[in-house]
């Protein structure tokens, strides 16, 4: 049996699914929806922390329920509970995350924008001036956003964001790790400079190319 709340949740979702709101648009308020739905507000109430959970409502005190669209916070919590409960392992991220860069360099060749490759550029020419790790991995992690980004894809984009998050959380060691080995440190520098200078040259092979080589550099320490 539907739960009162539940009524509420499934139809918010369905009037938004037929397209009757749209991102930023005002709810009815409680009272209407409780009458409109026959239950009571206490329910629409539940259903409306529910939905601003799930990101798809933001509730402004005062002013309303507006429809919302932040849905990064709640893949990262359904990501990391996966990691925890299911036994997801570092391979399993690793190759998610490979995915995910795999599809957006197919992207990002056609619709990167000169400002993004530009901005790519600039974080690699600190990558490789800079000698504070902390600082590297920082640009490092913009490199791969940017191209990720580059493939204008909010999909890809969102739930790479997400996963990015959540190997931030369980595995904070890795790159510290893989550059112990100085040969490993050209060749993950060699990498990036590939992915970009692909972007740049729309030359989807050796971006290809580039990527699976940074894998092998993650699957080795993940398999380690």
């Amino acid at each position: 049996m539907e739960k009162s709340y539940e009524k509420v949740v499934d139809y918010v979702q369905k009037q938004i699914m037929d397209g009757v709101y749209n991102l930023g648009d005002k709810l009815p308020s409680e009272r209407e929806m409780a009458q409109q739905l026959n239950v009571s507000r206490t329910s629409v109430r539940e259903g409306i922390r529910i939905l601003e959970q799930m990101g798809a409502l933001s509730c402004q005190q005062g002013s309303g329920n507006y429809i919302n669209g932040d849905f990064e916070n709640t893949l990262i919590r359904v990501m990391t509970l996966m990691f925890a409960v299911e036994g997801t392992t570092y391979r399993e991220i690793g190759e998610f995350r490979y995915a995910l860069e795999y599809q957006a360099l197919s992207l990002a060749v056609h619709h990167a924008t000169e400002e993004q490759i530009a901005e790519m550029e600039y974080h690699m020419s600190m990558l490789e001036s800079l000698q504070e790790e902390n600082l590297r991995s920082k640009h490092d992690k913009r490199i791969h956003y940017l191209l990720v980004e580059s493939s204008h894809n909010n999909y890809l984009i969102v739930n790479f964001l997400a996963l990015t998050q959540v190997m931030d959380q369980y595995v904070k060691d890795m790159r510290v790790r893989i550059l112990k080995d100085e040969e490993n440190r050209e060749g993950l520098m060699q990498t990036h400079k590939d992915l970009i200078r692909a972007v740049r040259n729309k030359d989807i092979h050796l971006g290809q190319e580039a990527l699976n080589r940074h894998f092998v550099y993650i699957y080795n320490y993940l398999d380690s």
